[in-house]
């Protein structure tokens, strides 16, 4: 690939941060699954924790690095969390799925404080739920995939799925909105990258990636406000590729196939639509690759420079533009995540002027929903809201409401419980079996 020549992030660079600035004594999951094990936003990142049973999410605090003492935990799911994703227009609202067939949605204090109840238990999975991501437009819309070969859809108000897309045929690695909230893509381990359309419960679009048939897994994420699909995995030779789609022609890639390496963990793409570079972190990898995607009559991928580590990463997490230091020129950030430790990624732009530049910085995602989700449902589209930067980003102070209607669940009994009913019931059959003969 050439070399960026005629660009204002030809010079993006990140730096080795200091011990102090890492969050450390940390326990992240040892749990074989190939999600990012990290979501944050300008207040909270969240890890699936290590626990002796069950699952957990730990809650760190953004502006607080240094070694963590009594992380405050979430601990409901009866299985090991797999997937983490905050909600975008409520900083203090994150959903969780996991081994135990739900994903939950949990509201963090102020003050975090361990905690076991959830704010609403999603339903409707007969397997383990392997993603979950908020719609980026529509309030209270959630997007579910699951081991079950379902993608699920909900209103978080109520615990059961208000729309559901069958048709996958391999367990589903990635699930992802598009810039309006209208679409999802989702890859999956049967090799097919797939096009969905959640309302009308339908799959209007697939590809089968010939290039990308490695027995790994594989992920695609959409391209912002470019409406193309990136998606990458492994080929034939297992060497680690990617391609880029037009969703509205998946015959064939506008990008065809490009190698990167032999790595064998599975590639973990960001995507910042103001300044269209896309990263590439990889699990296993120490670096992190990082281009700059060029559109005109064709897609153009530059190679930047990587940020190099000798650390391996396991997860990686990408915060939301307007959690970025504009006046330092912070245009994407970054949370690089080992077994004991995260690493913060600060990705800046060399400048010399003190004013704040709409180039770099151009209006972003704001927390403000476009749609409720009464609209979404009813077919109503729009593009996301957005905010300037000028002056630094303001939280917002909404809150939730308190309309979830929870479903409960007959738990299924287990060990020593199982027994004591099978007991019971032997010796109830044994009291029939003589009463029958009696009367006999």
């Amino acid at each position: 690939m050439s070399i960026v020549r005629k660009s204002k992030f030809r010079h993006v660079w990140a730096e080795q941060p200091r011990t102090e600035e890492n969050w450390s004594n940390i326990r992240l999951t040892n749990e074989a699954w190939d999600s990012n094990f990290c979501a944050v936003n300008p207040r909270w990142i969240a890890i699936p924790w290590y626990v002796g049973g069950g699952g957990a999410v730990g809650i760190l605090n953004v502006l607080e690095p240094g070694k963590q003492q009594d992380v405050p935990l979430l601990t409901g799911h009866e299985g090991a969390v797999l997937d983490l994703d905050w909600n975008p227009f409520y900083d203090n609202v994150i959903a969780s799925s996991s081994n135990d067939g739900t994903c939950k949605i949990w509201e963090i204090p102020g003050t975090p404080v361990p905690s076991s109840e959830c704010k609403q238990n999603l339903l409707g999975h007969d397997k383990k739920v392997g993603t979950c991501k908020w719609n980026p437009v529509a309030e209270n819309i959630i997007a579910t995939s699951s081991a079950d070969f379902m993608v699920n859809i909900y209103d978080i108000r109520n615990s059961n799925p208000v729309l559901t897309v069958p048709g996958h045929e391999g367990l589903i690695s990635s699930c992802e909105w598009n810039y309006d909230g209208s679409l999802l893509s989702t890859s999956c381990k049967d090799k097919t990258l797939r096009l969905l359309d959640p309302r009308s419960q339908a799959i209007i679009g697939s590809h089968n990636r010939k290039t990308i048939q490695g027995t790994k897994g594989a992920r695609c994420i959409w391209l912002g406000k470019r409406n193309f699909i990136f998606s990458c995995g492994f080929g034939s030779t297992n060497q680690r590729q990617f391609e880029i789609y037009d969703p509205r022609n998946l015959d064939e890639p506008c990008v065809k196939s490009t190698k990167l390496d032999s790595g064998s963990g599975m590639l973990m793409p960001f995507y910042d639509m103001d300044t269209d570079i896309l990263f590439i972190a990889g699990k296993g990898d120490g670096n992190v690759r990082y281009y700059e995607l060029v559109y005109g009559e064709n897609v153009t991928v530059n190679y930047i420079e990587q940020f190099g580590s000798n650390v391996p990463t396991n997860g990686c997490g990408f915060m939301p533009k307007r959690g970025c230091d504009v006046s330092v020129y912070e245009v994407a950030k970054l949370f690089k995540v080992t077994p004991d430790t995260v690493y913060p990624l600060s990705f800046r732009v060399p400048r010399k002027q003190q004013s704040f530049d709409e180039e770099i910085f151009p209006p972003c995602s704001s927390d403000e929903p476009a749609l409720t989700a009464e609209q979404w449902l009813g077919g109503e589209n729009s593009m996301p809201r957005t905010i300037s930067l000028e002056g630094g980003y303001v939280p917002s102070t909404r809150t939730m409401g308190n309309d979830f209607v929870k479903t409960e669940v007959e738990k299924e009994p287990a060990g020593e419980e199982l027994l004591r009913q099978w007991r019971a019931q032997k010796d109830r059959i044994a009291f029939l079996e003589a009463e029958l003969a009696k009367h006999n």
